[in-house]
């Protein structure tokens, strides 16, 4: 081998070592944020568990004051809140490592939206918000996570409520599509109100 194919051969070897360098750094790196977040996650779910039961407890005593009566219900619904946002950040850091496992099952979307409209149906109504379901009567099946799909219909009506003004209705529908891959079968969800319209689609 003459000494410029040596040379050549040398930084080409050169450069896949330090790749293969920089990818166990990276994967090293991120490793790290991991358990960095998952420790610190569980540190504060601790506390938080202790808050949230407390919590329930205080409302068991059925207190007169509604003064007293709504800073409880407030503090149930910010440590539930916190909990939720703890639980979604180890899932972002597990996805974005990947690290994480998906159960894949069957799911009828139809049922899992109406479960979640039943959860989310106090809470519009609290603030005066109102869930219009024009849903099919028939399943409408897809492949998923369970879990993590019904954190994701979570997810929308709670922002939903959140950004909502009174009045506002959320609109849920489904249509069957073709592709490539034969029929389809989604839900979509449309957000009508004045001077604002959005879509988002499951499936």
């Amino acid at each position: 081998m003459s000494s410029e194919n040596r040379q050549m051969a040398e930084l080409v070897n050169n450069i896949g070592n330090g790749l293969n360098r920089a990818v166990e750094a990276g994967i090293k790196s991120e490793r790290l944020k991991t358990d960095l977040i998952t420790n610190v996650s569980h540190d504060i779910k601790t506390p938080l568990t202790s808050i949230i039961n407390y919590v329930d407890l205080l409302k068991r005593e059925n207190f007169d004051d509604p003064k007293i009566q709504g800073y409880l219900e407030i503090l149930e619904a910010k440590s539930q809140r916190l909990k939720t946002l703890t639980e979604d950040v180890v899932e972002a850091s597990k996805v974005s490592s990947g690290n994480i496992t998906l159960e894949m099952m069957d799911v009828n979307l139809v049922e899992m939206t109406n479960q979640t409209i039943g959860e989310f149906s106090e809470k519009m109504e609290a603030k005066k918000l109102t869930v219009v379901a024009a849903l099919p009567e028939e399943p409408a099946i897809i492949h998923v996570d369970g879990r993590r799909m019904w954190r994701v219909l979570e997810n929308i009506f709670q922002q939903r409520r959140q950004i909502c003004d009174a009045g506002n209705a959320d609109l849920c529908g489904s249509e069957s599509q073709r592709s490539g891959r034969g029929k389809e079968d989604r839900l979509v969800f449309h957000e009508k109100h004045v001077g604002e319209s959005a879509e988002y689609q499951c499936g």
